[in-house]
């Protein structure tokens, strides 16, 4: 079995290259978070790990490793660039070059110089600055607080739910030519038992748009159309799984605009960063501009927006032959359309490259996009929740009355393991995901409270 077999089935051959393309910079003192968040990292497959070292009054303990590069050879199966420097010294220098990280990972910070200077690193470097996760853990309850300096997008977000796009009420020529080869009435029930159901519910569509002069359409009355479409059959059709099937997706013909809502506000409120030296990752460029791509498109044939089809056709009752031609016919269209996208782009002289092309107009309606916020690394400091102000006066020993603090049980017990392991998971995901582009990440405070393990997301 490969390595890395369980993350391909997460993130694909694409995000796992990404990962393993990937230079990851930790910031902190040494603490257990530290030790995880990098010994995380690196099982996952970075290339590269820098860590900049704070020099800290409280004492690493006997759980922190002591060598870090040497005791994380053991866990890789290649060559890691590994790099250890001091981050105030890294601060001071005026052209170190911050954006060669993939992403910045702040673990338990103890100065708040430290944090300062780094945010005015950031603010003078603008969007070309990469994404920062702060964490810190106190006892039982820790945060992760992700700041973004331009807008992230997401290639797949693995929903729960998948929304297909099927194209019930807006089909092409080859697809209703291939529904009209079915004649519901001059066939027994055995040879209607093997129609996919996208076929019963188009020509519920069909004599729908006819009678009500292509009016907008509900599940209850794409079923009644249903039952009078295969009524010709008689009762014993009802029974059949694949008319079952057409019952209960009924909404699939009245919804055809679901999953384009998302993707088409997406694309009227973008916003152009024409210039790829205006972008940090270079897959936010790209996703950026196929959706301008689509813009254009959409513009130039006179629609109000375009959108490729993905060509993914559900599971469903049917006979081989049956579903082997319907999925073909899926296929090709979808091929058509990206070959569309792909001379859009020939035409405004754009260039992305082939994985992202691919995954884009193969998972067209799950694209997400995370916007930076007008918070920055400061703003954990005039937060108004109760939970985060407690940790941060622990986290950087702030004069406060001891009755604050006291009000989170469990708040100052000392190097407790087993929430910075859960939490080094936590960060290490987050990394993950901005880094392959899977996902949607937090947004952008994550809040963890290990007495009653409640966890919680806020906007900053």
């Amino acid at each position: 079995m490969e390595r890395y077999d369980r993350q391909l089935r997460l993130w694909g051959r694409s995000g796992q290259d990404n990962l393993n393309r990937s230079r990851v910079c930790v910031v902190g003192p040494a603490t257990p978070l530290l030790q995880e968040v990098c010994k995380n990292l690196v099982l996952a497959g970075i290339s590269s790990l820098t860590w900049l070292k704070e020099k800290s009054v409280a004492q690493s303990g006997p759980l922190f490793l002591a060598e870090l590069k040497k005791d994380l050879e053991p866990l890789i199966s290649k060559q890691l660039d590994y790099e250890e420097n001091d981050i105030e010294q890294t601060l001071l220098q005026l052209h170190y070059d911050w954006s060669r990280f993939s992403v910045i990972i702040l673990t338990c910070i103890g100065k708040k110089t430290t944090l300062l200077n780094l945010n005015d690193v950031r603010q003078q470097t603008g969007t070309t600055f990469p994404p920062i996760l702060n964490t810190s853990v106190s006892g039982f309850y820790g945060y992760m607080n992700l700041v973004l300096s331009e807008a992230h997008f997401v290639l797949r977000t693995h929903p729960d739910n998948m929304k297909y796009d099927l194209r019930l009420q807006n089909p092409w020529p080859e697809l209703i030519d291939y529904v009209n080869t079915f004649d519901l009435n001059k066939m027994d029930v055995k040879t209607f038992s093997g129609i996919p159901y996208v076929v019963l519910l188009m020509k519920c569509v069909a004599k729908l748009k006819k009678d009500s002069n292509g009016r907008n359409l509900t599940s209850g009355q794409v079923r009644d159309a249903l039952g009078q479409v295969c009524l010709c059959l008689g009762n014993d059709a009802f029974y059949e799984p694949n008319y079952v099937e057409a019952r209960r997706y009924a909404y699939l013909a009245c919804s055809q605009n679901d999953s384009r809502k998302e993707p088409d506000d997406l694309l009227r409120n973008i916003e152009i960063l024409d210039d790829v030296d205006d972008w940090h990752d270079v897959h936010n460029y790209e996703i950026l501009t196929l959706l301008l791509t689509l813009k254009n498109t959409a513009q130039e044939s006179g629609k109000s927006s375009f959108q490729p089809l993905t060509g993914a056709l559900p599971d469903m009752e049917s006979t081989t032959d049956n579903y082997i031609k319907l999925k073909m016919l899926y296929n090709v269209r979808a091929e058509l359309d990206k070959s569309c996208v792909k001379q859009n782009l020939v035409s405004n002289k754009k260039m992305v490259s082939k994985d992202v092309l691919d995954i884009f107009c193969a998972h067209y309606g799950e694209i997400k996009r995370v916007l930076p916020r007008k918070s920055d690394l400061l703003s954990i400091f005039s937060s108004s929740n109760s939970l985060l102000s407690a940790l941060v006066m622990m986290q950087f020993q702030a004069q406060s009355t001891m009755e604050s603090k006291n009000d989170f049980i469990g708040l100052q017990v000392d190097c407790n393991y087993p929430v910075m392991s859960f939490f080094g998971g936590a960060v290490t995901q987050e990394a993950i995901k901005l880094i392959t582009h899977h996902y949607v990440p937090i947004d952008n405070l994550f809040l963890y409270n290990g007495i009653d393990n409640s966890s919680a997301i806020h906007r900053m």
